[in-house]
């Protein structure tokens, strides 16, 4: 027999080796890539299509296998998934609220529903973003003002604000005296309430600064009326604040 002979001879042979292993396998990886998994309610995506079946079907057990996240990715599983790390943010166990299948880093958006806990917890500046250095002084919780579709736009609660109304209300960070202003300190509160700025129940005359006419010209304020003594002198020379008799 010539050596082509046996050369193709042993070619046959190595086809019909290959071909036999792919018949006697009917569960190998050849089987598993042709079976339609979504016929059983559960459609393998992203990492689950590249998991080694005995990984979630542990013994041969079909029957009965979670189909659900906290199923299989929690320490007491006998499914050997990844569960949450120690450093999770304390949630609920819907992985899938936040987590996509393609990997644990694939975080869409975080689910607030699902989140456990004050917004502190996570909004500290190092898991989630906190106070920026310019937040005015508060004790306040995040939910008080913030929503959690996004920072801004906010409400404002200030019963928790620390430090006078000028630290805030100073032009700059928030609204503050306008040019019409009579000339006062920056107490706003020991006239103004939290409601409104228009809200004046009294003017505290310890705030106002320069003379009495200065505001009270009939303008401003109610002046000396049409029967009022002709006079020079200033109005508390005779009149106090609490009233004019």
């Amino acid at each position: 027999m010539g050596s082509h002979c046996v050369k193709r001879l042993r070619l046959l042979a190595a086809i019909a080796a290959v071909l036999a292993v792919v018949t006697i396998l009917p569960t190998g990886s050849f089987a598993r890539s042709t079976f339609d998994h979504f016929t059983t309610g559960f459609r393998l995506e992203g990492a689950h299509r590249f998991t080694d079946c005995e990984s979630c079907h542990v013994d041969a057990l079909f029957t009965g296998t979670p189909t659900q996240c906290s199923g299989c990715h929690t320490q007491s599983s006998r499914v050997n998934a990844t569960s949450q790390p120690p450093h999770h943010i304390t949630s609920s166990d819907r992985c899938d609220a936040c987590h996509r299948p393609n990997d644990w880093q694939s975080v869409l958006r975080v689910d607030h529903f699902e989140v456990i806990g004050e917004c502190a917890a996570c909004h500290d500046g190092n898991r989630a973003g906190g106070q920026p250095l310019n937040h005015l002084p508060t004790t306040n919780q995040c939910d008080d003002c913030h929503r959690t579709t996004a920072w801004v736009p906010a409400a404002f609660e200030h019963s928790g604000v620390l430090g006078a109304c000028f630290s805030c209300h100073n032009g700059v960070v928030a609204t503050g005296k306008p040019p019409t202003h009579i000339p006062a300190t920056e107490l706003c509160e020991d006239c103004h309430n939290t409601i409104s700025f228009s809200s004046v129940s009294r003017v505290d005359h310890m705030q106002v600064l320069g003379t009495c006419s200065s505001c009270h010209n009939g303008i401003i304020a109610g002046g000396q009326p049409p029967g009022h003594v002709p006079t020079t002198e200033e109005c508390d020379s005779c009149h106090n604040t609490m009233a004019w008799r």
